[in-house]
């Protein structure tokens, strides 16, 4: 992991305009280093923004640190890129269930069905 951290800096610092930024973000985000997989996703998200996979990393990486309403405006946005994306409906449904808000929730998953109507893990939820 470590080698392939280097390799993705590096060649994020040779080309700051690489969607190298996602795989970097995920990894460190992955090994624990929340803080700096923040700030490479967001520096990304800032040079993409219509980059949908950038929004829903940022959302992950807030809800990693527990930072549900950074989660939520991550997801909120990247439903104005994508309103069917299947992640953010289901981490904006995560949300509200844990929140108590059950009919949000539902709503949220039963929207993620809509698009993904053999997703056993929706059916789940």
């Amino acid at each position: 992991m470590a080698d392939e951290i280097d390799r993705l800096s590096a060649e994020l610092a040779s080309d700051p305009g690489s969607l190298a930024f996602l795989r970097l973000a995920e990894l460190l985000r992955a090994r624990g280093d929340l803080a700096d997989a923040a700030r490479i996703a967001v520096r990304g998200r800032d040079r993409h923004p219509t980059e949908a996979a950038a929004y829903d990393l940022i959302a992950r990486i807030a809800a990693d640190r527990g930072d549900a309403s950074a989660a939520a405006t991550a997801w909120e946005q990247l439903l104005q890129l994508d309103a069917q994306h299947v992640g953010a409906l289901k981490g904006l449904a995560f949300l509200a269930f844990r929140d108590g808000r059950l009919g949000e929730a539902t709503a949220r998953l039963e929207q993620a069905l809509a698009v993904t109507p053999d997703d056993a893990s929706l059916r789940a939820a």
